[in-house]
């Protein structure tokens, strides 16, 4: 391994000693009218404003809330209790609340979540907030992201960088009265699912451990399915040239079940595509050869080459590939594209870090091999570094 992780200090310290709350949007593909709240474990106050509307709220309450005229429109057991600007409905009784909300306009499942929910509304439909611990929301999105039946030593990965990930977006969405979503433009969090204790314990046993640059800033610790065998350069995929997002050779994504794919494209579309978008000479011959027998050994940024400045990303998006690392052989009629990985490829491979973890590598090395030249702190300290 050749990239190094530098290990500051770090404080021990009981789980949940330093809570802190995030304020997650739920629900969000979703427009959400009229829904059902019920207390699974706990119990919960219910208030509006500064106004508690009821003291205590146990599994046999039933509380609706629908929109109403720009207003939240509350019903409880059945009887209407009045419409409200907001409501909040907090647990009360012990250290962990769980609560379940099901959507009754548009009828959905019913979901499970820890600590609070905070409710407004939104032109003709509700926001729902779930106010919980950070570290309760890492498992959520463990259970989410990544789902059960992996290894300890992975699910330890994977609360790291999602908690870097978390705390470096916390204000995405600060302008419409939460910090994330609970969708893939933040990371996929469908609140509290197994209770798998594997992940459990290991979010407990990485607590308010995250990844940050040598300007101790917390890093992109992005992620994908599988790097096809390289990673890629992030300047390459988004903006700006980063230190520690670097492509590197990945031979542990290799084998993995998003390793390869190919898609079949009806030729004559691919070059109008080409024409049409990018303006690319398909008449010149040396051009048009060129454009059906794309080849990446190694990754490219750009289709062709740099000459016709047509990113490789802008064409996975355009035709819904599975990655950008793909090379092009002309059949004829159709075009056959074969390509190798799944995702973006900027940061840590999924399979590979699986990969990794099964032939005896461990949480950390796994993190110097995708991470080049980052240090792993308590988030705690993290000021205390800066100032010193």
């Amino acid at each position: 391994m050749k990239n190094l992780i530098v290990f500051f200090a770090l404080i021990s310290v009981p789980f949940g000693a330093y809570s802190i709350d995030f304020k997650i949007g739920i629900l969000r593909n979703f427009q959400v009218k009229k829904f059902a709240f019920k207390v699974s474990e706990s119990t919960y106050c219910l208030k509006s404003s500064n106004k508690t509307l009821k003291n205590k709220i146990s599994s046999k309450t039933d509380i609706n809330i629908q929109c109403s005229s720009g207003k939240l429109s509350l019903n409880i057991d059945g009887k209407f209790i009045g419409n409200f600007d907001t409501l909040k409905l907090s647990n009360i009784e012990s250290d962990t609340g769980v609560f379940s909300v099901s959507s009754i306009n548009p009828s959905l499942k019913s979901r499970f979540y820890y600590d609070d929910l905070l409710i407004f509304p939104n032109k003709k439909s509700l926001t729902l907030v779930n106010v919980v611990d950070f570290e309760k929301y890492i498992v959520g999105v463990l259970e989410s992201e990544v789902g059960e039946g992996k290894s300890k030593d992975f699910y330890k990965v994977h609360a790291i960088i999602s908690r870097t990930y978390a705390l470096k977006n916390q204000y995405k969405f600060i302008h419409e009265g939460f910090y994330l979503t609970d969708l893939v433009n933040c990371q996929v969090y469908k609140g509290n699912m197994y209770k798998d204790s594997n992940i459990i314990n290991a979010v407990q046993e990485t607590e308010n451990l995250i990844l940050v640059d040598e300007n101790m800033e917390y890093i992109i610790a992005s992620y994908f399915s599988n790097s096809g065998g390289q990673t890629n350069n992030v300047e390459d995929v988004w903006s700006k040239a980063l230190p520690y997002l670097r492509s590197i050779h990945d031979p542990y994504s290799m084998g993995g079940i998003n390793y390869v794919w190919e898609k079949k494209i009806l030729k004559s579309k691919w070059l109008n595509y080409l024409d049409k978008n990018f303006q690319y000479p398909v008449n010149n011959v040396e051009a048009l050869n060129a454009a059906l027998n794309f080849k990446q050994e190694i990754r490219h940024k750009y289709l062709v080459d740099w000459v016709y400045q047509i990113p490789l990303t802008q064409v996975r998006k355009d035709w819904n590939l599975k990655s950008t690392y793909f090379s092009i052989f002309d059949n004829g009629e159709y075009l056959s594209f074969k390509g190798k990985g799944f995702g973006h490829g900027v940061g840590l491979s999924q399979e590979g870090a699986m990969r990794m973890i099964e032939i005896g590598y461990d949480f950390l090395e796994v993190l110097r091999f995708y991470y080049t030249d980052v240090h792993l702190i308590d988030m705690k300290m993290r000021e205390f570094y800066i100032i010193d």
